[in-house]
Protein backbone atom coordinates (compact mmCIF):
# COMPACT_ATOMS: atom_id res chain seq x y z
CA UNK A 1 0.00 0.00 0.00
CA UNK A 2 1.57 3.07 -1.30
CA UNK A 3 -0.25 5.94 0.88
CA UNK A 4 1.53 8.36 3.25
CA UNK A 5 -0.30 9.98 6.20
CA UNK A 6 -2.08 12.57 4.26
CA UNK A 7 -3.60 10.21 1.71
CA UNK A 8 -5.14 8.23 4.20
CA UNK A 9 -6.36 10.74 6.97
CA UNK A 10 -8.38 11.89 3.90
CA UNK A 11 -9.53 7.79 2.93
CA UNK A 12 -10.96 8.53 7.01
CA UNK A 13 -12.65 11.59 6.31
CA UNK A 14 -14.72 10.24 2.74
CA UNK A 15 -15.55 7.39 4.99
CA UNK A 16 -16.90 9.24 7.91
CA UNK A 17 -19.01 11.62 6.03
CA UNK A 18 -20.72 9.22 4.18
CA UNK A 19 -21.05 7.63 7.21
CA UNK A 20 -22.60 10.67 8.90
CA UNK A 21 -24.91 11.33 6.00
CA UNK A 22 -26.12 8.17 6.00
CA UNK A 23 -26.73 9.13 9.87
CA UNK A 24 -29.07 11.80 8.50
CA UNK A 25 -30.79 10.89 6.19
CA UNK A 26 -34.85 9.57 6.89
CA UNK A 27 -34.11 6.10 6.64
CA UNK A 28 -32.45 5.84 9.28
CA UNK A 29 -34.32 7.90 11.35
CA UNK A 30 -37.44 6.07 11.05
CA UNK A 31 -35.16 2.65 11.18
CA UNK A 32 -34.25 3.61 14.91
CA UNK A 33 -37.70 4.67 15.77
CA UNK A 34 -39.16 1.37 14.68
CA UNK A 35 -36.06 -0.67 16.24
CA UNK A 36 -36.66 1.11 19.39
CA UNK A 37 -40.82 0.62 19.52
CA UNK A 38 -40.17 -3.34 18.67
CA UNK A 39 -37.73 -3.38 21.67
CA UNK A 40 -39.80 -1.90 24.17
CA UNK A 41 -42.66 -4.28 22.60
CA UNK A 42 -40.12 -7.16 22.85
CA UNK A 43 -39.30 -6.84 26.19
CA UNK A 44 -42.77 -7.07 27.86
CA UNK A 45 -43.93 -9.93 25.53
CA UNK A 46 -40.23 -12.01 25.60
CA UNK A 47 -39.56 -13.89 29.04
CA UNK A 48 -36.12 -14.44 29.82
CA UNK A 49 -34.62 -15.67 33.16
CA UNK A 50 -31.37 -13.62 32.46
CA UNK A 51 -31.15 -11.27 35.02
CA UNK A 52 -28.82 -8.01 34.28
CA UNK A 53 -28.28 -5.97 37.42
CA UNK A 54 -29.48 -2.60 37.98
CA UNK A 55 -26.95 0.08 36.82
CA UNK A 56 -25.13 2.33 39.35
CA UNK A 57 -23.16 5.39 38.60
CA UNK A 58 -19.53 4.04 38.34
CA UNK A 59 -20.74 1.85 35.44
CA UNK A 60 -18.48 2.78 32.08
CA UNK A 61 -21.22 2.56 29.23
CA UNK A 62 -24.41 3.36 31.23
CA UNK A 63 -27.85 2.08 31.33
CA UNK A 64 -30.76 1.13 29.01
CA UNK A 65 -34.10 2.89 28.93
CA UNK A 66 -35.26 0.29 32.08
CA UNK A 67 -32.43 0.89 34.16
CA UNK A 68 -30.39 -2.04 33.63
CA UNK A 69 -26.48 -1.89 33.31
CA UNK A 70 -25.10 -1.86 29.63
CA UNK A 71 -22.20 -3.52 30.27
CA UNK A 72 -23.37 -6.53 32.58
CA UNK A 73 -25.98 -6.68 29.58
CA UNK A 74 -23.42 -7.20 26.91
CA UNK A 75 -21.10 -9.66 28.79
CA UNK A 76 -24.56 -11.53 29.26
CA UNK A 77 -25.04 -11.43 25.69
CA UNK A 78 -21.87 -12.68 24.99
CA UNK A 79 -22.71 -15.87 26.74
CA UNK A 80 -25.72 -15.89 24.67
CA UNK A 81 -24.13 -16.09 21.64
CA UNK A 82 -21.83 -18.62 22.89
CA UNK A 83 -24.82 -21.00 23.70
CA UNK A 84 -25.58 -20.59 19.98
CA UNK A 85 -22.78 -22.06 18.58
CA UNK A 86 -20.58 -18.77 17.94
CA UNK A 87 -17.10 -19.16 17.93
CA UNK A 88 -16.47 -15.83 19.60
CA UNK A 89 -12.76 -14.90 19.51
CA UNK A 90 -13.47 -10.65 20.53
CA UNK A 91 -16.43 -8.30 21.30
CA UNK A 92 -15.57 -4.90 20.80
CA UNK A 93 -18.06 -2.62 22.39
CA UNK A 94 -18.41 1.11 20.42
CA UNK A 95 -20.30 4.21 19.26
CA UNK A 96 -21.50 6.60 22.01
CA UNK A 97 -21.86 3.75 24.87
CA UNK A 98 -18.03 4.11 25.29
CA UNK A 99 -17.81 7.42 23.81
CA UNK A 100 -19.88 9.05 26.88
CA UNK A 101 -22.60 10.78 24.35
CA UNK A 102 -25.18 7.63 25.58
CA UNK A 103 -28.65 8.58 26.42
CA UNK A 104 -31.13 5.87 27.88
CA UNK A 105 -32.24 4.71 24.63
CA UNK A 106 -28.86 4.75 22.85
CA UNK A 107 -28.69 1.68 20.74
CA UNK A 108 -25.08 -0.63 21.64
CA UNK A 109 -22.83 -0.44 18.64
CA UNK A 110 -20.63 -3.62 19.06
CA UNK A 111 -18.11 -5.51 16.62
CA UNK A 112 -18.23 -9.46 17.25
CA UNK A 113 -15.01 -11.46 15.57
CA UNK A 114 -15.49 -14.83 15.60
CA UNK A 115 -14.40 -17.95 13.57
CA UNK A 116 -17.96 -18.99 12.32
CA UNK A 117 -19.72 -16.16 11.10
CA UNK A 118 -21.38 -17.30 6.97
CA UNK A 119 -19.41 -16.88 4.66
CA UNK A 120 -19.65 -13.49 2.57
CA UNK A 121 -22.21 -14.04 -0.62
CA UNK A 122 -21.14 -14.08 -3.73
CA UNK A 123 -24.14 -12.25 -5.33
CA UNK A 124 -27.34 -10.03 -3.70
CA UNK A 125 -29.22 -12.86 -3.36
CA UNK A 126 -26.50 -14.72 -1.26
CA UNK A 127 -25.94 -11.86 0.63
CA UNK A 128 -29.21 -11.00 1.79
CA UNK A 129 -29.66 -14.38 3.11
CA UNK A 130 -25.93 -14.09 4.86
CA UNK A 131 -27.08 -10.63 6.67
CA UNK A 132 -30.58 -12.60 7.72
CA UNK A 133 -28.86 -15.17 9.31
CA UNK A 134 -26.60 -12.97 10.97
CA UNK A 135 -29.46 -11.33 11.99
CA UNK A 136 -31.24 -14.32 13.66
CA UNK A 137 -27.94 -15.13 15.03
CA UNK A 138 -26.84 -12.14 16.72
CA UNK A 139 -30.04 -11.06 17.38
CA UNK A 140 -29.60 -9.95 21.81
CA UNK A 141 -33.19 -11.30 22.16
CA UNK A 142 -34.39 -12.20 24.57
CA UNK A 143 -32.71 -9.63 27.01
CA UNK A 144 -33.59 -6.98 24.66
CA UNK A 145 -30.85 -4.13 25.02
CA UNK A 146 -30.39 -3.05 21.79
CA UNK A 147 -27.30 -4.68 21.16
CA UNK A 148 -26.81 -3.81 17.35
CA UNK A 149 -23.76 -5.91 15.91
CA UNK A 150 -21.83 -3.92 13.34
CA UNK A 151 -18.74 -4.78 10.95
CA UNK A 152 -18.75 -8.44 12.40
CA UNK A 153 -16.03 -10.76 10.86
CA UNK A 154 -13.38 -13.13 11.39
CA UNK A 155 -10.07 -12.17 12.82
CA UNK A 156 -8.60 -12.40 9.09
CA UNK A 157 -10.88 -9.89 7.93
CA UNK A 158 -10.59 -7.52 10.50
CA UNK A 159 -6.74 -7.32 10.03
CA UNK A 160 -7.69 -6.67 6.17
CA UNK A 161 -9.75 -3.96 6.85
CA UNK A 162 -7.57 -2.72 9.54
CA UNK A 163 -4.90 -2.41 6.89
CA UNK A 164 -7.30 -0.71 4.51
CA UNK A 165 -7.34 1.66 7.01
CA UNK A 166 -11.73 1.43 6.86
CA UNK A 167 -13.25 3.08 10.09
CA UNK A 168 -15.00 0.54 11.62
CA UNK A 169 -11.34 -1.29 12.62
CA UNK A 170 -9.96 1.99 13.35
CA UNK A 171 -12.66 3.06 15.88
CA UNK A 172 -12.68 -0.39 17.50
CA UNK A 173 -8.90 -0.24 18.18
CA UNK A 174 -8.80 3.43 18.87
CA UNK A 175 -12.26 3.59 21.31
CA UNK A 176 -13.74 0.46 21.39
CA UNK A 177 -13.83 -1.42 24.86
CA UNK A 178 -13.18 -4.92 25.02
CA UNK A 179 -15.84 -7.05 26.45
CA UNK A 180 -14.55 -10.33 26.00
CA UNK A 181 -11.27 -11.98 24.18
CA UNK A 182 -9.41 -14.93 24.26
CA UNK A 183 -6.28 -13.52 22.79
CA UNK A 184 -7.35 -11.78 19.08
CA UNK A 185 -7.10 -8.37 20.56
CA UNK A 186 -3.59 -8.15 21.18
CA UNK A 187 -3.16 -8.99 17.82
CA UNK A 188 -5.04 -6.22 16.56
CA UNK A 189 -3.23 -4.10 18.59
CA UNK A 190 -0.23 -4.93 17.53
CA UNK A 191 -1.32 -4.48 13.71
CA UNK A 192 -2.25 -1.23 14.14
CA UNK A 193 1.09 -0.01 16.49
CA UNK A 194 3.21 -1.16 13.12
CA UNK A 195 0.66 0.79 10.80
CA UNK A 196 0.96 3.50 13.27
CA UNK A 197 4.86 3.78 12.83
CA UNK A 198 4.97 2.82 9.23
CA UNK A 199 3.00 5.87 8.06
CA UNK A 200 3.43 8.12 11.40
CA UNK A 201 -0.13 8.10 11.88
CA UNK A 202 -1.00 10.68 14.50
CA UNK A 203 -3.34 8.46 16.71
CA UNK A 204 -5.17 11.57 18.79
CA UNK A 205 -5.96 13.60 15.00
CA UNK A 206 -7.58 10.15 13.67
CA UNK A 207 -9.52 9.57 17.28
CA UNK A 208 -10.76 13.25 17.18
CA UNK A 209 -12.42 12.75 13.23
CA UNK A 210 -13.74 9.56 14.42
CA UNK A 211 -15.30 11.27 18.11
CA UNK A 212 -18.73 11.81 16.82
CA UNK A 213 -18.94 9.19 14.01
Amino acid sequence: MNKNKEEIESTVRSQIDRKMAMKRGYRKKVKVVLERGLRRISRVVLSTDIKIRPYHQNSSMGCDEVGRDVEDGVRKYVEILKSRGIDVETVIALGSRVKGSWKPESDVDVTIIAHNLPPEGRNAISRRIRGLKISMSLSDRPICMGIEPSGCCSPRQFLEGLEHFDIQELDAVLYGKVIYDVGFWRTAMDRYQTLERKYRLDSMSLKTMLKDA
